[in-house]
């Protein structure tokens, strides 16, 4: 996520709203959207399987930010800061963020999820 303040543009992670201070480890999906070191340890512990009964419904469907599909089904693994559930991150961007971050050198993280 992107804003602009006086004095320039600020990056933000798009699940939690922190802002980006440049030592803050964060990822980068499609067009901006931002998924920081915090928000993914989350993500892999919280990880949410729809109930049955919510993947028949078509209501259930999303748009994951981090890779802008649309209309992902309502039985796709997903997650979702409990203060920003209007951001909701697919299982395949959660793993490809997990892998990310595992192999940065610069990070202090270890994959968690299978690849």
């Amino acid at each position: 996520m992107q804003r602009e303040e006086t004095d320039g543009i600020v990056i933000s992670c798009d699940f939690c709203g922190t802002d980006w201070d440049e030592v803050k480890p964060m990822v980068e999906g499609h067009r901006g959207a931002v998924l920081c070191l915090t928000c993914l340890m989350h993500a892999v512990e919280q990880i949410e399987v729809p109930e049955t009964s919510d993947a028949d419904s078509t209501t259930g469907k999303f748009t994951c930010p981090l890779c802008r599909r649309e209309n992902i089904p309502a039985d796709v693994p997903r997650w979702s800061h409990p203060n920003h559930g209007d951001a909701i991150a697919c299982e395949d961007c959660i793993r490809q963020a997990d892998g990310a971050f595992g192999k940065d050198p610069d990070v202090d993280y270890v994959s968690r999820l299978d690849d």
